[in-house]
């Protein structure tokens, strides 16, 4: 049998329940009985300090107990005023009569030398840990004439007392009993309820593994349980967005695929059919569709890798400015072809040190260089913008016009995302240049955002953290 948690805390709390009631039981029943026999005792002792109040009247300066020696049925009287009965009497009242309490053989009458004048001698001579002599002194006037002294017991022995704590003790039992019923249902009730909230996270991951990513768990409270709960919804939230982003992304891939494969084809059939010969702009066209595939799928691939962040080693030292330096050399004569000046805001000699990758912080610069190239208009400018300050390395690039719709701005790192789709694909983008450069950015702990650029287009504002070399 399988032993689950709502087991496991019943049986726990019905364990500590029963160890409790039990050792209670047993506390509650010792200390019922000594406070019985204490209360006994004391009962017995008022008693004889009342017989002791009468006993002056019997004392003889000069004979002293003699008289009271010689009236036997005097002591039994006195017996009697305080509630206890005569050997002779305890015959026809005793039988039948558990309630029934003799004192006469427990109680001594000593003289002032504490030697037994009435009652059993060997009353003094016992000597048992469960047995208490009690002197009571008997004074008259100022002068201690004798002593009543009584044997008192520490366990309940009276019959009368014995029926008394067995009728508590059963009264107390059937409370043990159903107090213990009660812990039963008040146990099985705050297990189910503690558990409640695992049986609708179980519930919960059920439903999220058969697809269902809607499915919400109610919160009630705020405990650890109720954390885990809201944890858990917000798993699902996460999971249900990065489903959509994923289908998503599957779909506008296959939209950008089916774009060239679908004009590689037709023009492909075309030579086929006869309808176009084999002349070299029609095999440019397709060499030019070729590259967009291959452009296209080289982007995926790093994006991917950027991802995963295969391609950020961040161990290694560069120089930010001998980096800005290559790429805008590289591209200085394609960009003088279009007409667009490449401005360096920056002092090209010093070096600017941080950690990070080299090879990714070049494909950064190269991807936005790139992006201003494609997309801003002839006789337009860039310009290259690098500042230290106190923790971070802030690099800048701007381009003029065109700009940027402000509803875009958001927009632009996002895979596959262009602010106007036929425009991109004539410039050969693949929308994805900009969602690798946030990536390499993110590995490096950086930031990066677009703005309006102050010359009319882009502004794409990159902060790098930067440790100070000792």
């Amino acid at each position: 049998m399988r032993l689950t948690i709502f087991h496991k805390l019943f049986v726990s709390l019905l364990l500590i329940s029963s160890i409790m009631m039990i050792g209670m039981a047993l506390l509650i029943n010792n200390s019922f009985q000594k406070g019985l026999q204490v209360y006994l005792n004391q009962s017995e002792i008022e008693k004889v300090e009342t017989m002791a109040e009468r006993m002056p009247y019997y004392y003889s300066p000069t004979e002293g107990w003699k008289y009271l020696q010689g009236q036997p049925r005097l002591w039994d009287q006195l017996l009697r005023n305080i509630g206890e009965k005569s050997d002779r009497h305890q015959g026809k009242h005793s039988r039948g009569n558990p309630n029934f309490v003799r004192l006469k053989s427990r109680i001594n009458l000593l003289n002032n030398d504490s030697i037994s004048i009435i009652g059993n001698p060997k009353n003094l001579l016992r000597n048992n840990t469960h047995i208490d002599l009690v002197k009571v002194p008997i004074i008259r006037g100022e002068q201690t004439v004798g002593w009543l002294s009584v044997l008192q017991r520490q366990d309940v022995n009276s019959r009368l007392a014995e029926k008394f704590l067995q009728q508590q003790l059963g009264n107390f039992y059937w409370i043990a009993l159903w107090a213990a019923l009660f812990s039963f249902i008040v146990a099985a009730l705050l297990v189910r309820h503690f558990l409640n909230p695992l049986k609708n996270l179980n519930l919960a991951a059920k439903a999220l593994s058969n697809g269902n990513f809607d499915y919400q768990i109610k919160v009630r409270g705020k405990d650890e349980l109720a954390e885990l709960s809201q944890a858990f919804n917000l798993l699902t939230q996460t999971l249900k967005a990065q489903k959509l982003s994923r289908e998503q992304w599957l779909a506008d891939i296959s939209h950008e695929l089916r774009t060239p494969i679908a004009v590689l084809l037709s023009e492909i059939e075309a030579i086929e059919d006869g309808i176009r010969q084999p002349e070299p702009r029609y095999i440019r066209s397709l060499h030019e569709q070729v590259i967009t595939l291959t452009r296209l799928v080289d982007d995926l691939y790093a994006l991917s890798m950027s991802d995963s962040g295969v391609l950020v080693d961040t161990s290694q030292t560069v120089d930010l400015t001998n980096i800005l330096n290559n790429i805008s050399n590289q591209n200085e004569v394609r960009l003088a072809d279009k007409e667009i000046s490449i401005s360096r805001l920056y002092d090209r000699n010093q070096a600017v040190l941080m950690p990070g990758d080299a090879k990714s912080l070049a494909q950064l610069v190269s991807n936005i260089i790139e992006n201003s190239y494609r997309y801003t208009d002839a006789g337009g400018e860039i310009q290259l913008a690098l500042s230290r300050q106190e923790h971070d390395i802030v690099l800048t690039i701007n381009d003029s016009a065109p700009g940027v719709p402000d509803n875009a701005l958001p927009k632009l790192f996002e895979r596959l995302y262009r602010v106007d789709k036929s425009r991109s694909r004539a410039h050969g983008g693949s929308g994805l240049g900009l969602s690798i450069c946030q990536n390499i950015v993110q590995m490096h702990g950086g930031q990066i955002s677009a703005q309006h650029s102050p010359l009319g287009g882009l502004q794409i504002a990159i902060s790098l953290p930067v440790k100070d070399k000792k």
